[in-house]
């Protein structure tokens, strides 16, 4: 019989590394197998959106995936400063997963514009909802090579400024800070130069006298501190963003399976509606105490001026329609939605 040996030094380092295993908790000990993946976020890490969302999100899905998965958050731009470049991040495989503005990547993402019209949506979670369902069931394009965990939209935009805002007439000759193309055409039609501002350089660019006035969500304004260097708000529903959290088909696929079931549960329409959700809460917050700041004036359009608004803006709703072949697909698609949302 062959007698078999370890060497004591052996047993000793074995014996070690049992007791170490031992006195970690499972889940730690588990998580030293997982796959590793980085969500970057270009919010501070304080944000609404990436600290009430994004970063929970990350740790539920990480401890849904039975140890095969740790989501490490990378926000205030750790991994990518330029909101232009988020998408770039995740296809550069510089960041897995990243939270990103669709109309920062022009011309690809067009379908999602149809979030973008005024006066069409009334707050963040129905247009979240709504979009991401068109998403879920293939009806938008401009996705091929990516896993979109959830789309979503920002609640309306408001104008702010440094001057009184009331008419579509106050926006001829300004200088208006925009992004989609639908906004574009809307702010030029109404006699604007449209000026292009990524996210963190709007606040420094009104400072500076850049740009005259901003459109801009609530929650965006409170997050980059573009309060602080306007003083006028005109309250209007001016369209939404659409935005979403981007992953590559590729690094999906490759997932373990128990990965890839936790990021399908605790994503897609739930974490839509978790967006919308918090998207609206915050921008009511941020509108209240912008509104009580002593510095700030908000007003909301009476009848009259609403009324002249949309008969500037709802021309150009309808050309939107009918400006590509499948515009009038994608509206009739996410009126539909809209509506089942709106009964649920």
């Amino acid at each position: 019989m062959t007698e078999i040996r370890t060497p004591r030094r052996d047993l000793l380092a074995a014996g070690l590394g049992a007791a170490v295993g031992a006195a970690l908790p499972a889940g730690a000990a588990r998580a030293q197998g997982a796959v590793k993946l980085k969500l970057a976020s270009f919010e501070p890490p304080m944000g609404v959106l990436t600290s009430t969302v994004l970063t929970p999100f990350a740790k539920e899905v990480s401890a849904a995936s039975g140890g095969t998965l740790q989501i490490d958050v990378f926000a205030g731009g750790a991994l990518g400063r330029n909101p232009l470049q988020q998408l770039k991040l995740v296809t550069d495989g510089i960041a897995d997963i990243a939270w990103v503005v669709l109309p920062y990547t022009p011309g690809r993402f067009d379908d999602t514009e149809v979030v973008g019209l005024p006066f069409v949506t009334n707050n963040s979670l129905e247009a979240s909802l709504a979009l991401h369902r068109l998403y879920a069931n293939d009806t938008l394009v401009g996705f091929d090579g990516l896993k979109m965990l959830a789309l979503a939209a920002t609640p309306q935009l408001a104008i702010h400024s440094n001057q009184p805002v009331r008419l579509p007439a106050d926006l001829k000759g300004k200088r208006v800070r925009v992004s989609g193309d639908h906004l574009t055409s809307v702010v030029q039609a109404l006699g604007g130069a449209v000026v292009q501002l990524g996210g963190g350089q709007i606040a420094e660019g009104m400072a500076r006298g850049v740009t005259d006035m901003t459109l801009n969500n609530w929650g965006f304004v409170g997050d980059f501190k573009v309060n602080e260097v306007t003083s006028q708000h005109l309250d209007i529903p001016l369209g939404a963003v659409a935005v979403g959290v981007a992953m590559r088909r590729d690094k999906f696929d490759a997932l373990p399976a128990p990965a890839k079931a936790a990021l399908e549960r605790l994503g897609g329409e739930t974490l839509a509606r978790r967006l919308g959700t918090a998207f609206d809460r915050q921008d009511g917050e941020v509108r209240a105490r912008v509104s009580k700041s002593g510095r700030n004036t908000v007003v909301a359009p009476s009848a009259a001026e609403l009324a002249e608004w949309k008969r500037a803006i709802e021309p150009l709703n309808a050309k939107w329609q009918t400006a590509r072949p499948r515009n009038q697909r994608v509206w009739t698609a996410f009126t539909e939605q809209l509506a089942r949302v709106r009964k649920a």
